[in-house]
């Protein structure tokens, strides 16, 4: 097995608890719109880019004004958003012992970068969902990463929260970490690969240069 070179994490649900935000930006946007689709039906697909999950949701004929009202409410909300346990910590510890770190979500990256900044996650580089047509779980949209820090796929630890994340490591070559916060976050019960978990951020620790 390779040694660690550089971890990659998502952000929703990873590093940030932002669901219960979401989900009020999310229901916010269906009475603005006077539509019906829960958050429950939202949340299965989120990890890919807004416009492809509105089509899963046969919500395409919405999509200007359901990203611009949604991703308002998730802006206006920000304040609400709290780090995971030991997020700044994991991100402190791999820069101290030389592993580059980088964020690779589906958020627009105006939402990101406001994110990262209010809860002073120190981030070596940021690949957002507007980066990209199609984001995770191309393999593509992690080039920009192996690029900028010259790392083999299989010198990258991902770690995430989503199947789409499993699905985007596998496709890329990486290895994958499931985030499970204790029980918060599960994987689809049809998944029958073996996967590494850590329930708390910190655990990472243990994985150095490993």
């Amino acid at each position: 097995m390779s040694k660690i070179k550089h971890i990659s994490f998502d952000l929703d649900g990873t590093l940030i608890d932002s669901f219960p935000i979401m989900k009020v930006a999310w229901e916010s946007s269906m009475v603005d719109l006077n539509l019906n689709c829960g958050f429950s039906e939202y949340k299965k697909h989120v990890g890919v880019p807004f416009p492809t999950i509105l089509e899963l949701l046969d919500l395409s004929s919405y999509e200007k004004d359901l990203s611009k009202l949604y991703f308002s409410h998730t802006k206006r909300l920000a304040g609400d958003v709290k780090t995971f346990y030991g997020a700044r910590d994991v991100f402190n510890w791999a820069s101290k012992i030389g592993i580059s770190t980088s964020i690779i979500t589906a958020k627009p990256r105006e939402n990101a970068e406001l994110l990262c900044d209010k809860l002073n996650i120190p981030v070596n580089f940021l690949v957002c969902g507007d980066d990209h047509r199609h984001g995770k779980p191309n393999a593509f949209v992690a080039d920009a990463v192996l690029e900028k820090f010259d790392v083999l796929p299989s010198e990258v630890l991902y770690v995430g929260d989503m199947a789409v994340d499993f699905q985007f490591a596998l496709n890329v070559g990486m290895r994958f970490v499931f985030f499970d916060g204790n029980g918060i976050n599960r994987l689809p019960d049809n998944i029958v690969n073996e996967i590494e978990t850590i329930s708390c951020l910190t655990e990472l620790m243990s994985y150095s240069r490993s």
